[in-house]
């Protein structure tokens, strides 16, 4: 990465931007010694901002009432809108009409909805005295009496009686059998009577209902004009939505209007960091240090008025990151970016990564014939559905775990399980090839392949240190690259070396352990190092050799990746024997047979899948990364046409 300085005559302003947007490879920054007074750029950013934020609303709320019911994958990979680039540029589409009436009928719909909200409400409370036979519009106080309406339990109908006549006789009850041991009361008492009522009511615990609102007639007849009010708001609800629903024969236009204001809110921040004067403007950036040529040889056509000139990165400068990798290699860029990108002065851990995850997946998949469906789903959907570049990476790093899987499974033996082991007799020469290809039996004999498993994790942690060794010897951090970093290293590989020379080459078994006493005399010599004290600096060495439980932690985890893959194995041959127990049913048999079994492939496939993609994505992650890496790195963002559904076709 270059940091860049373009310095043009004015005059060449707009088509030096037109330039730099076009090809995508310069990140526009502000430079650190000079500010930029004009204020004008900031002012028609806030009215890009505005327009991006009106126009997003009005496609939101189109979706939200769209009639026909979009595609599964339309929802993550929508179709592009194919459009020439003049074209795009020049687009002109005032949305301001639309968002208008986007905002009118979302009021509309939310004053509906309130309506709607409280006449069930009320209808709710109606139909609870549906069937009292008084008028509600007597309910209430007028000059000489108050009347009430009363509900509570069958008990307490005759205690209010009673407490009613000891107070006074100026008051009528009339009482009516409700539901589920319900009963309600029509009370009318005069206004000398309110206080002493109310007591007794709140003695009682008998509720007064309220009128959610003034009624006339009956329950039953209110109930019928709350009914034809809700049914006139249905209709015009369904109005409002067939207006809604015609907006929707803008969305494109809405959509290519939205990129372009993108587009041009990209260009005008970057335009607003750079430095101008009357005369000149210049322009500085970050840029990969192979496109500083093409933009050279590109602006040249545009005039003579120009110079570019170009630098390394001052130490402690905040550099934006570009992963520059291999063919292979950057189908697994996704891994470190979901991870977080390295800061500049770190090294890229992605051809690592690569190599890792590829084995990782195979071995938790551990399928051959698991892996030819997902190596064809990977490589062949990025063909077939447009999608992102990103996107595409990811298909295609799944489609080399199916490779992967492939190579482990038929290593294994597993073919969707042991499905081979019970082919037909014509198809014999299938399963004879199956088992000429298989070098190890996880399922009759498990410990290789937890060796195995185990090998894999000590060369990825050995790597891992190897990675942070040459990183601080880089750094110039000698000290710390031999005494903590190497030494670790080959403390771990002497124990290696001791183990494989008990096991398989007695001879070298003295040499290994001497080894390993050499190796760890040096980390007790070296760990305690900032220690003064020479009794302190001994013990805090020979405390550091406790730091190997943590190494063996890490090693250990990866067993899962035989668990992994001997889970594959084995929901496979019981999909196969639950099908078999199934499908021996007469006349249709074969029919459940084809329907479990294909059931139970997809669903190992996305299951297993998905357990092979998470574990070997952490165990670089956690068991790996730890060793070396430190993320923080920011992504590089050239200033490009930054489209979600435009896509550019030739002129």
């Amino acid at each position: 990465m270059k940091k860049v300085e373009i310095l043009i005559h004015r005059s060449l302003h707009d088509e030096t931007f037109d330039l730099l947007q076009d090809m995508g490879v310069l990140q526009i920054t502000s430079h650190q010694d000079f500010k930029n007074e004009d204020l004008s750029e900031g002012l028609h950013s806030e009215d890009l901002e505005r327009n991006i934020n009106e126009v997003r609303y009005c496609l939101d709320f189109m979706n939200k009432y769209r009639t026909e019911k979009q595609p599964f994958l339309e929802s993550f990979f929508p179709t592009p809108i194919p459009i020439q680039k003049s074209e795009f540029l020049n687009k002109v589409f005032n949305h301001s009409q639309i968002f208008k009436n986007c905002q009118s009928i979302e009021e509309r719909f939310n004053t509906i909805r309130a309506s709607m909200n409280r006449l069930n409400a009320q209808l709710e409370f109606l139909n609870r005295i549906e069937s009292l036979p008084i008028a509600l519009e007597d309910i209430g106080t007028t000059r000489y009496v108050k009347s009430f309406l009363l509900e509570m339990n069958d008990i307490q109908c005759p205690l209010l009686q009673n407490r009613l006549e000891q107070i006074g006789k100026e008051f009528s009850l009339q009482k009516f059998q409700g539901k589920e041991g319900k009963c309600f009361a029509f009370l009318i008492i005069h206004q000398d009577l309110i206080e002493p009522v109310e007591t007794i009511l709140a003695e009682e615990s008998i509720s007064i209902l309220s009128l959610p609102q003034a009624f006339e007639g009956t329950p039953k007849e209110a109930i019928q004009s709350v009914k034809k009010k809700i049914q006139n708001l249905e209709k015009e609800q369904a109005d409002v939505e067939k207006e809604a629903v015609s907006l929707l024969k803008h969305e494109s236009e809405l959509k290519i209007t939205l990129d372009y204001y993108t587009t041009a809110l990209e260009r005008r921040n970057s335009e607003a960091q750079i430095f101008k004067t009357h005369d000149v403007c210049l322009i500085t950036g970050w840029a990969i240090e192979e496109t500083i040529p093409v933009i050279e040889e590109r602006m040249k056509p545009i005039g003579k008025e120009w110079v570019i000139s170009q630098r390394d990165p001052d130490p402690g400068e905040d550099v934006p990151i570009a992963l520059e990798n291999g063919p292979w290699t950057r189908n697994f860029d996704v891994l470190t970016n979901l991870y977080g990108l390295p800061n500049y002065t770190e090294i890229d851990p992605t051809p690592f990564v690569a190599i890792f995850f590829f084995a990782y997946f195979g071995i938790c998949l551990g399928d051959a014939v698991y892996g030819l469906i997902v190596a064809l789903i990977g490589f062949m959907a990025p063909n077939f559905i447009q999608m992102p570049d990103s996107s595409k990476r990811f298909f295609r790093m799944l489609a080399w775990g199916g490779i992967a899987s492939m190579i482990f499974g038929a290593l294994t033996g597993s073919w969707m399980g042991d499905t081979f082991d019970y082919l037909p007799s014509f198809l014999g020469f299938m399963t004879t090839l199956k088992n000429k290809l298989m070098i190890i039996n996880p399922i009759s004999n498990p410990l290789p392949m937890i060796i195995v498993s185990i090998v894999i994790g000590i060369i990825q942690v050995l790597v891992g240190l190897l990675i942070a060794f040459a990183k601080e010897w880089k750094r110039k951090n000698y000290h710390s690259a031999i005494y903590d970093k190497l030494s670790w290293f080959l403390f771990i590989l002497s124990i290696v070396i001791y183990i494989i020379a008990m096991a398989v080459i007695p001879s070298l078994k003295t040499f290994g352990l001497w080894l390993v006493v050499a190796t760890a005399l040096f980390l007790v010599g070296t760990q305690g190092r900032s220690k003064k004290n020479i009794i302190l600096r001994i013990f805090s060495g020979l405390y550091s050799l406790y730091g190997i439980t943590s190494y063996l932690g890490d090693v250990l985890s990866y067993s899962r990746l035989f668990a992994l893959g001997l889970t594959t194995t084995i929901i496979a041959m019981l999909g196969r024997t639950i099908a078999g127990l199934f499908g021996s049913s007469p006349y249709f048999g074969w029919i459940i047979w084809i329907v479990i079994f294909i059931g139970f492939t997809i669903f190992n496939i996305l299951m297993s899948g998905l357990g092979a993609f998470v574990h070997s994505a952490r165990l670089n992650y956690v068991e790996f990364f730890t060793k070396f890496y430190e993320n923080g790195g920011k992504p590089f963002q050239p200033l490009q046409y930054k489209t979600k559904y435009v896509k550019f076709t030739e002129e």
